[in-house]
């Protein structure tokens, strides 16, 4: 579709830190592979020790905890037909026979004579009738050769759920996006008039990874007017652009259409609220990603890769790594590279970081899965494993003097789900309401149109994966005072975008989260997370404002301060989407109250609660002793694309 002087140079191979210091690393002919196509491959594998005869080897293609990137059609069966693997020496000699131990990892026999270290075999991936690459794109994808071991080999905790194996060998490719397909336009969603800002066009593929070739000439327009593109910065390590010095000289929201004609390609940005004075403004809206996975854990991608992958080919604001911490997963080292990672990254006023992770016993009995955050760098790692802090309880404790913040996530799903009988007031301000494994507000047969989706394929029922206990409506009926966060548990290197993952109907993007905070610093936008002042969305960049009689969401309110609370309440919400508003609706203690019916992108209400309080208050709960309500906002866009809004409590 696009010149050859538009195509996006390969990027340079980054050795996979999982794979050993004296294993040698072989590169795929070719070397990469595009997203959804067909195409054949050779690999080879430098052995890093000798193999006796008869030695049991593996390739694994996919499946392992990092080896992420799902090859179609992986056959041993017929050379003729698509997706036939088959082995040799490098003289040309086949080994055999091979065997499936399972979709993306084939076994064989070294030969009765063995073979010698620093020996090459060569394996022919999709030999004849090639065979499909991912659908996603991933950076420095590995393949490996390895010799399985006994589990009483396996130096690590028994909660490693990957079977121990010694690696032999190990091949590297870069799936990379396919043809030009749309366009995407992420500009900040608050901008001021008169002042230049930024928009990012990031071309896709059908995927929606980022496309392997740059768009041609770009003109952009304001609804009929034409606007000056100004300077287009190319990047040089991917197909996205920068067009910098955008302005709008007028107040209200707007959206920028960009067009690259050459292509016929066109595309709307996210909304965008142009003000007089932005220093007038109380807060920024500000978007981030603070939960995704890198290979420091079970995920896969650099961590230099995942922060620039959010700063530069997503324009978020603010962003988090959320590696699990288990021993066998992260070293003591690899901590240590995530703290000099987030400590790299931070650049106030371009892109904020937090030092964050994954605490998860996966124990299954109610505990869930925890995410820690912390204010300052440097931070200790706490882990789940035992000797460490394996209970919530532990973790509250070892936490009693750090500035950190705990958010649990997909806390209805049957994986790991949380029944919220553990609870750290002062930290556990925010929850995670929204990943790509589904929203965990309520079940699906209450409305939730994105049901967790299951762990594993092929189960027949649409909440198969849904604990009811998990729900966060059953946190906030507990007395959990929580703010809604979403977005994460990425685990391809896509940290921010919106790719979709998962089979239908669970098919879902990862989601983001927006918090509004005073300035783009790092204290700044801890204290709008802190206060709550915070809401999640599916994907799309929805600017969302809700409050109550002028208190802002996460707001605690109480008759005290403001008696006339007793008898009327005035909600005020303000809604610009990314589609069509289909419905926004009042929640007020769990129990849907009011809903405003859209047509259009843009839509503001007031609504006012005449019910005493003292008739719709709920008991005191668990975790909050006298009687109390509370309200929040969900908005649902005509093409199914969601948000939450955090909520706001009153108490006597």
């Amino acid at each position: 579709m696009c010149a050859t002087d538009r195509l996006v140079p390969v990027p340079r191979f980054v050795r996979p830190i999982r794979i050993p210091e004296n294993v040698e690393c072989q590169v795929a002919d070719p070397p990469v592979a595009r997203a959804g196509e067909r195409g054949r491959w050779l690999l080879r594998f430098i052995l890093s020790e000798a193999v006796p005869g008869g030695t049991e080897l593996r390739l694994l293609f996919h499946g392992g905890r990092n080896v992420k990137g799902a090859w179609q059609g992986i056959q041993i069966d017929n050379p003729r037909t698509e997706g036939f693997v088959a082995v040799r020496r490098r003289s040309g000699e086949p080994i055999g026979p091979l065997a499936m131990q399972a979709p993306g990892e084939v076994s064989f026999q070294a030969p009765a004579a063995g073979l010698a270290k620093d020996g090459c075999l060569e394996v022919l991936l999709g030999d004849q009738a090639g065979i499909v690459a991912p659908e996603l794109t991933l950076p420095s994808k590995m393949f490996l050769l390895f010799v399985p071991l006994p589990p009483e080999a396996s130096r690590a905790p028994s909660s490693n759920p990957e079977p121990p194996k010694r690696i032999a060998g190990a091949c590297l490719i870069h799936v990379i996006g396919g043809d030009l397909d749309h366009l995407r336009v992420y500009a900040p969603s608050q901008v001021q008039t008169g002042q230049p800002f930024n928009v990012l066009v990031r071309p896709e593929d059908r995927f929606g990874n980022v496309a392997s070739q740059r768009p041609g000439e770009l003109h952009v327009q304001n609804g009929d007017e034409s606007v000056s593109v100004g300077r287009r910065a190319d990047s040089d390590a991917s197909s996205c652009c920068m067009l910098e010095g955008r302005v709008l000289d007028d107040p209200g929201v707007f959206r920028l259409t960009v067009e690259d004609r050459a292509n016929e390609l066109i595309a709307r940005s996210n909304p965008i609220r142009c003000v007089e004075n932005l220093d007038a403004l109380a807060d920024l809206l500000l978007w981030g990603m603070i939960h995704g996975h890198t290979e420091t854990s079970d995920g896969t991608g650099s961590l230099d890769h995942y922060f620039a992958y959010m700063r530069d080919d997503c324009l978020l604001d603010f962003g988090a790594p959320g590696d699990h911490d288990h021993v066998f997963e992260t070293s003591d080292e690899m901590w240590r590279m995530t703290q000099e990672a987030t400590c790299r990254y931070d650049e106030p006023g371009r892109f904020v970081t937090f030092l964050g992770y994954e605490w998860a016993k996966w124990r299954r009995n109610g505990d869930g899965d925890r995410n820690v955050y912390f204010l300052d760098d440097h931070r200790p790692l706490y882990r789940s494993d035992e000797g460490h802090c394996p209970t919530p309880a532990d973790l509250f404790a070892a936490l009693q003097g750090e500035t950190a913040l705990i958010i649990p996530h997909h806390s209805a799903n049957a994986g790991n789900f949380c029944d919220w009988k553990d609870h750290d007031p002062e930290k556990e301000r925010l929850v995670e309401i929204f990943s790509v494994w589904g929203s965990s507000e309520r079940s699906v047969h209450q409305g939730n149109l994105h049901p967790i989706r299951p762990q594993a394929e092929g189960s027949p029922d649409i909440d198969a994966a849904e604990v009811q206990s998990g729900f966060v409506q059953k946190a906030l009926e507990l007395g959990w005072r929580v703010g809604f966060t979403a977005g994460g548990d990425d685990h391809q290197a896509h940290p921010g975008d919106e790719t979709q993952r998962g089979t239908p109907p669970w098919r879902w993007k990862a989601g983001l989260m927006a918090v509004r905070a005073s300035a783009k610093t790092r204290e700044a936008i801890w204290d709008g997370l802190w206060r709550r002042n915070c809401y999640g969305t599916t994907g799309p960049r929805i600017i969302v404002s809700f409050s109550l009689d002028g208190s802002p969401m996460g707001s605690e309110l109480t008759l005290g301060e403001r008696p006339e609370l007793a008898d009327r309440r005035t909600l005020s919400v303000a809604v610009h989407g990314t589609a069509p508003i289909e419905k926004i609706e009042v929640v007020r203690n769990n129990i849907d109250v009011y809903t405003h019916r859209g047509s259009c992108e843009d839509a503001s209400f007031e609504w006012e609660d005449r019910k005493p309080l003292a008739h719709v208050a709920l008991l005191p709960a668990k975790y909050w002793a006298t009687p109390f309500c509370f309200y929040y906002v969900r908005v649902t866009q005509a093409d199914r694309e969601m948000a939450w809004a955090s909520p706001i409590w009153i108490s006597p």
